[in-house]
């Protein structure tokens, strides 16, 4: 075998060619570019050199005056870096840095409103991808910036809030960063997250452990005014809410707040910001809890004491807006004493009355609250001679003032005729508050709020609670025609509504204003309310008809003006309205004529007397037609009697003359013969039946009862005073009848009634016959008369008709005599109120005349021709 061996050089024959490879390789290449277009296209370039130098070139073009932006935007710079995506695959960080930077450049040069929501979204998409991987401090500046550009845009900020990863690093870069852009534009996007959400999902955002809660708090004292100026924005967003299950749930992180607030305030109390501290501080204060911490650890006490430093040094305006962390402790009655003692209350006096034209609403609503403390009150009741009523009421009166302003100042003169009603009072009347409540009200909707009106209604009817005050207040007749033209244009606001009629209701008993509100539409206005579809409104249109039919003109009203027809059409509408019901019964108790022919039945206390009480021979089935008879027709076709005891002669006023042409005389007139018709007649007779009667009860001792027990019922004499009574209606109303056996089925002669009312219609030339010239009558007539003068004497009866409404009968009350029934003994009932009577007795007017029969009784039923 051979050996080989390894031998160290090898001689070449042959080398390669460099200058061969230096001719094929590209040589450096530098070129002048002197247009923009041509730089753009270079950063398509793979050459980070060519990158890095273009950006530079871009950067100090665009630097250099704003215009060269808008010529950056014109070739769309800003869609060339949104294809790169921000250059965020570049490994080279400078890179990185020009293309964020000249992002934000551009977006501070463009209106968001512009570009869509889907291009604003594709630029926070890119960004969100850059944030994740990017380390850099000044790439997340920038970052961060255009983070908070684009949620301007509510749409594009409610989506951030699903990116749960990229909202986890920006709380942590947050939490630790030290730059100030970048906490700034973090405090500034963390606000507008939380203004696109509901107060749930806020809720739920904020308490969670990363939220970064304790860093904004800190800021409020940072050296860079926008910062602070951030922080301050979250914070009172989120002190809108204190409650146990907020962010603020723990109690040191509410001391915290409080301490961050007040320290930068007392540390120069005229700084330039110091007013947003006070309202950061003002809406933390409205939580019982905030303002327990800032009493219990003495920031009060701190914040007071500097103020009485620098009380001369500050300016007015400032220590007017200082207070308004006053007026939201006063809020909370167990601070007011040492609010008062540490000179507040002086201060809110001064704010009130050095104002032109009008302090701050806080002022205002401060003093409302202090007011509920004694000292605090009697020190502002010692400022009236001061004028400081007239400056609450100058400013509920000006227009220019802001109405928020002017619903406290109304509030505020609400709450004195509570607390100290006999001096403010005085002063409201020496004033002439009519005149001012009428120039207010007539400045109407929309100039006026309707807490506004509210608050004047309040006034008026704490005024009226003294009937010296309602009467000079109700003399102004232009204040009730205010109040009721502003009714009429209301209906649009149920509480509205509800509260004028409420107030009208606490005036009701001047006549002035009855008069005016009669003249005034009122009744209009009552009609469109019970036709509202508003229950609020059915309510208090119903319980001002319960408080007014206790004056005749408004019963007379209600009933020729329609309030009784809607009120009776519309009860089915009506059923979760308790007071309709009653509304109705209120009316139809002052009218018995109208009750009579809608119920067919008058109960104990319902009274005919005192006015016309007619009653038709026919039965309605609608109670319209009755209405329209009284109203217009003269004669109608079935008689209609008159009950009037107080008229033995006609007004004259009240007799219709009828012209001749518009009769037919009969054979044996004379053509030149006067006829004239009443509809509500004068009657001489009833007044004389009515004192003989009460003759006829002297003699027998059964006069009405005495004046010491007049209320209670007389039961031993019930049956005895309806003996009387009803032989003097048969005496009466006997001529040419026979006296029939009850037991017969012969009926009395209805045709001699019939003929005697004939002739009646004939001598009055109308249907419409006075009850005491009927001399002949059966159960119908006498009946009505047994209950007139029932009536008269005070004997309890009723008044039915029959279901056919052919008969009319009387009912009385009578005690059952139950063995051991206490709820039956006589010396109970004798006491016992009218309205509880109940009817257990039926009169006898025709055969047995003054007989009692129980009802459902044999005799009962054979009288009314039931057996």
């Amino acid at each position: 075998m051979s050996k080989t061996t390894k031998r160290v050089y090898d001689a070449r024959s042959s080398y390669p060619d460099r200058t061969k490879s230096e001719e094929n390789s590209f040589s450096d290449l530098n070129v002048v570019i002197k247009t923009l277009d041509t730089a753009l296209l270079l950063l398509s370039s793979k050459e980070e050199a060519v990158l890095l130098t273009v950006f530079n070139h871009i950067t100090d073009f665009a630097r250099r005056q704003d215009s060269n932006m808008l010529e950056l935007k014109e070739h769309q710079m800003l869609e060339l870096l949104l294809e790169k995506e921000f250059f965020i695959t570049s490994d080279t960080v400078l890179i990185r840095r020009f293309a964020l930077y000249l992002i934000t450049v551009l977006m501070d040069q463009t209106d968001l409103s512009e570009l869509e929501t889907e291009k604003t979204q594709k630029i926070l998409d890119i960004s969100y991808k850059f944030y994740l991987q990017e380390n850099d401090d000044f790439c997340i500046e920038y970052l961060t910036y255009i983070v908070n550009m684009c949620l301007r845009d509510p749409k594009v900020a409610q989506s951030i809030l699903e990116n749960i990863e990229f909202l986890d690093k920006m709380k942590n870069i947050f939490v630790s960063s030290q730059n100030p852009d970048t906490v700034y534009n973090s405090i500034d996007a963390l606000h507008k997250m939380l203004q696109v959400q509901s107060a749930e999902d806020m809720l739920q955002f904020t308490t969670q452990p990363d939220f970064p809660i304790d860093r904004i708090i800190c800021e409020v004292s940072n050296e860079f005014e926008e910062i602070r100026q951030a922080a301050r924005k979250v914070l009172k967003l989120l002190l809108a809410d204190t409650g146990d299950t907020s962010v603020w749930e723990p109690q040191h992180r509410c001391l915290f707040v409080l301490q961050q607030l007040v320290k930068y305030f007392c540390q120069d109390p005229q700084a330039f910001d110091a007013l947003d501290v006070i309202d950061v501080l003002a809406t933390a204060l409205r939580s019982e809890k905030m303002t327990k911490l800032f009493f219990e650890h003495n920031l009060f006490d701190l914040i007071v004491e500097q103020l009485k430093e620098d009380m001369d040094l500050l300016a007015f305006e400032l220590r007017c807006t200082i207070i308004s962390i006053f007026a939201e402790t006063a809020n909370y009655p167990q601070f007011l004493a040492r609010i008062h003692a540490a000179g507040i209350t002086d201060m809110f006096i001064h704010c009130l009355l050095d104002n032109q034209p009008a302090p701050a609403t806080y002022v205002l609503i401060g003093l409302n609250r202090l007011i509920d403390h004694p000292e605090a009150l009697r020190r502002f009741v010692a400022e009236y001679p001061e004028g400081i009523i007239q400056k609450l009421v100058n400013i509920i009166l000006s227009p220019e003032v802001m109405i928020k302003t002017r619903e406290q100042a109304a509030e505020l003169i609400g709450h004195l005729l509570v607390v100290a009603f006999r001096d403010t009072a005085e002063e409201l009347l020496a004033l002439n508050i009519s005149d001012v409540l009428t120039k207010i009200i007539q400045q109407g909707l929309p100039a006026l709020s309707i807490d506004l009106i509210l608050s004047l209604l309040v006034v008026i009817e704490s005024l009226a609670q003294n009937e010296e005050y309602r009467a000079k207040i109700c003399e102004n007749r232009a204040l009730t025609e205010q109040i009721a033209q502003l009714l009429m244009r209301s209906y649009a606001h149920s509480i509205l509504v509800n509260n004028i009629f409420r107030c009208l209701c606490t005036i009701i008993d001047e006549e002035p204003v009855r008069e005016v509100l009669l003249e005034n539409y009122i009744v209009s206005s009552i009609k469109r309310a019970l036709k509202s579809l508003s229950n609020l409104i059915k309510t208090a249109v119903t319980n001002f008809i319960l408080q007014t039919t206790r004056f005749v003109e408004f019963v007379d009203a209600y009933i020729d003006r329609g309030v009784l027809e809607v009120l009776m059409l519309f009860q089915k509408h009506a059923f979760c309205v308790s007071t309709w019901g009653p509304a109705i019964e209120s009316i139809l108790s002052k009218c018995p004529t109208m009750k009579f022919g809608i119920r067919n039945y008058l109960g104990f206390t319902d009274i005919t007397a005192g006015k016309d009480f007619y009653i038709s021979k026919r039965k309605f089935e609608d109670f319209r037609c009755l209405q329209d008879i009284l109203r217009m027709d003269c004669s109608p076709l079935d008689a209609v009697f008159v009950v009037n005891f107080d008229r033995p002669i006609a007004d004259e006023n009240d007799v219709i003359d009828v012209p001749p042409h518009c009769m037919d005389f009969a054979e044996g007139h004379p053509s030149n013969a006067k006829w004239c018709y009443c509809k509500r007649p004068g009657d001489e007779f009833l007044p004389q039946y009515l004192e003989a009667l009460n003759q006829t009860l002297a003699l027998h001792g059964l006069v009405e009862n005495p004046d010491k027990i007049r209320r209670s019922i007389d039961f031993d004499n019930v049956a005895k005073r309806s003996k009387i009574i009803a032989e003097a209606v048969a005496s009466v109303m006997s001529e040419d009848l026979n006296i029939l056996d009850l037991n017969t089925t012969e009926e009395c002669s209805r045709h001699t009634v019939r003929c005697h009312l004939l002739e009646l219609r004939y001598i009055y030339h109308t249907n419409f016959i006075p009850l005491g010239t009927v001399r002949s009558g059966c159960q119908f007539e006498r009946a009505i008369l047994f209950k007139c003068f029932a009536d008269q004497i005070g004997l309890p009866s009723t008044l039915q008709r029959s279901v056919d409404g052919r008969m009319l009968y009387n009912e009385v009350p009578l005690p059952l005599e139950i063995e051991k029934d206490v709820h039956c003994d006589k010396k109970t009932l004798k006491f016992m109120p009218w309205r509880m009577l109940r009817p257990t007795h039926i009169v006898d007017l025709m055969y047995n005349v003054g007989e009692l029969y129980p009802m459902q009784s044999r005799q009962a039923l054979q009288y009314l021709r039931l057996y």
